[in-house]
């Protein structure tokens, strides 16, 4: 863990609303700007506070060309610290334009530099804390930006430029005002484009006193991010990993959840699972007086206190060593799709070179050094799982280094698939899936590689699963559909195999279909989570060394045979078991 680096921050340390975690609101600048009768205010807040332990407001200052004046803020960070709430800055850095989605400021001219510096100079005289919403990212292409973007491209230009608005403007400004302020980074939930738009995991961590994760998700299939479930967990865990113990927690809304309350409720335990030390909520009038939302916290606040009755018996968070370098690319969101499939992932910046079982999505492949650190793991015995995506992008190399597998240009339509039970020397069975979907042919050399699952053709079959012995280790590939999402029609008997490749460290490994999360801990204690729409049967293969399951929130031990446990689960219910 990382030093904490001021007393700002260590002082927070020590204020949760919960026994194991605090809880905030976030309230825009609209909002706070709306208060003007302060006792109609607090009979409108209840609803929040009356259900939700509130520990910390965060007042935003600016967003859009809103601005709240000096005196207004005063006031309603005095409201919220008369009720015991401590209170932090807020900025939104977006412009007022909205006909091409989001607009950032442009900070290639002097009026985007005076903005940003009067909002930190503002919230650096109020506040001990100060948080940048998710806004704080670059996608302006004005004649101004283009022309000192130069040779450069768009991604190098807006990382450039942002190091230099953050030391210069927003670091120095901040810290001549208020030398033990916390200055924060939320960064987004979509962190696979962070680059683009002059976010840096290297950099910005380093700059910044500590940072934030947006933790939010939406139906996959119709918002406009399509980010599955389980990225709540996986980013929260990812940027843990960017600035350990200096990530404060996670950030999630309501928005496009009215469908199913679950959904919203979900964010926030998979945000808790991954450990936040707090969780935002967005935001204060959406909550408090929406209509649309009013529902949400009381159920916030049922959920809340769920948690916070077994989150502190779990211990650190575990599972494949899910190795994205902060500048790579590709295969976007593999990681949580695998995630929904049971696959309990501890994603890593870095390149994790003690781990024992280490995967690698396409994105790793943009680590010009990849193959010399693959290959130092194998030989020192670990379990290397690579997708088609990787072996794709590493072509020559790959096949120079390790193995003759090629990503070729045939494709393939499947339905139906089988496994193996001698390791490879055949397949055998049929498994069908639920539709047919596109994968990518593989070429291989036979006897040279295994085949551990596959997919039939017409006389034919393609690999799903292949595997070989490497020095003292094991590499396997596992084939991609073109839509990744179509991971979820495997069906069960392929996903056990995949599953069983990243399970020889982890407590137990799912056997059940798509959509049934596993989240893993250091002390024998584990997680399953169903997002079916259905009742379903599920087992738990434990490790060797268990023989008995408990329940932790009912209180009761689960019958195991054969280091098996077999049970039928309720779709949005937290199962949390401990393995003795």
């Amino acid at each position: 863990m990382e030093k904490i680096r001021n007393k700002s921050i260590a002082e927070r340390m020590n204020k949760m609303s919960y026994q194991n975690f605090n809880v905030s609101v976030y309230c825009p600048v609209s909002n706070i700007n709306k208060i003007t009768d302060f006792e109609d205010f607090d009979r409108k807040f209840k609803l929040l506070y009356g259900n939700v332990k509130i520990g910390r407001a965060y007042l935003e200052c600016y967003r859009g060309m809103e601005w709240c004046d000096k005196e207004q803020l005063l006031k309603v960070k005095s409201f919220f610290e008369s009720k015991g709430i401590a209170t932090s800055g807020g900025i939104t850095t977006c412009d007022d334009s909205n006909n091409e989605g989001f607009i950032s400021l442009c900070y290639s001219t002097e009026k985007g530099q005076e903005i940003l510096k009067k909002a930190v100079t503002l919230n650096a005289e109020v506040f001990d804390e100060l948080i940048f919403d998710d806004f704080y990212f670059l996608n302006c292409r004005c004649e101004a930006c283009i022309k000192q973007k130069g040779d450069r491209s768009w991604s190098q230009f807006r990382l450039d430029q942002k190091k230099w608005i953050t030391e210069e403007i927003v670091m120095k400004t901040a810290k001549e005002i208020n030398p033990d302020i916390n200055v924060i980074v939320k960064y987004p939930q979509w962190y696979e484009d962070y680059n683009e738009t002059g976010y840096d995991l290297k950099m910005e961590p380093a700059l910044f006193d500590s940072i934030y994760t947006g933790t939010e998700t939406r139906n996959p299939t119709y918002a406009q991010q399509h980010l599955p479930k389980y990225l709540s967990y996986f980013v929260m865990r990812y940027l843990e990993s960017a600035a350990p113990g200096r990530n404060l927690g996670g950030w999630f809304d309501p928005y496009e959840c009215t469908y199913n309350i679950t959904s919203y409720l979900e964010q926030g335990y998979l945000t808790l699972f991954g450990k936040a030390k707090e969780v935002t909520l967005f935001c204060l009038d959406s909550l408090i007086k929406d209509s649309d939302y009013r529902t949400f916290p009381p159920a916030l606040g049922q959920m809340f206190e769920e948690v916070d009755s077994y989150l502190g018996k779990l211990g650190k968070p575990v599972g494949a060593a899910a190795y994205r370098p902060a500048y790579g690319r590709g295969e976007n969101n593999l990681h949580n799709y695998l995630g929904m499939c049971g696959v309990p992932m501890e994603p890593c910046i870095d390149y994790p070179e003690q781990a024992k079982v280490i995967f690698l999505a396409e994105s790793a492949a943009d680590d010009t050094l990849i193959a010399e650190k693959m290959k130092k793991s194998l030989i020192g015995g670990a379990d290397v799982i690579v997708t088609s995506g990787f072996v794709r992008k590493l072509g020559d190399i790959f096949k120079k280094e390790f193995v003759n597998v090629t990503y070729s240009s045939r494709k393939a339509i499947v339905r139906d698939y089988a496994d193996t039970k001698n390791n490879g020397v055949s397949v055998s069975g049929r498994y069908s899936g639920d539709k047919e979907i596109l994968i990518p042919q593989l070429d291989y050399c036979t006897n040279d590689i295994w085949e551990l699952a596959a997919a039939y053709g017409t006389d034919n079959n393609f690999p799903i699963v292949l595997r070989l012995s490497f020095g003292a280790g094991r590499l396997s590939i596992i084939t991609i559909p073109d839509n990744m999402g179509d991971l979820y029609h495997y069906p069960e008997k392929v996903l056990n195999v995949i599953r069983n490749l990243f399970s020889a460290e982890m407590p137990a490994s799912l056997e059940a279909p798509s959509k049934i999360q596993l989240f893993a801990y250091d002390n024998d204690k584990i997680i399953v989570r169903s997002d079916l729409d259905y009742y379903e049967s599920v087992t738990l293969h434990l490790s060797d060394r268990f023989t008995v399951v408990r329940d932790m929130i009912k209180g009761v031990e689960i019958p195991v045979k054969d280091h098996r446990v077999t049970a039928q689960i309720t779709p949005g219910v937290n199962y949390v078991l401990e393995l003795k």
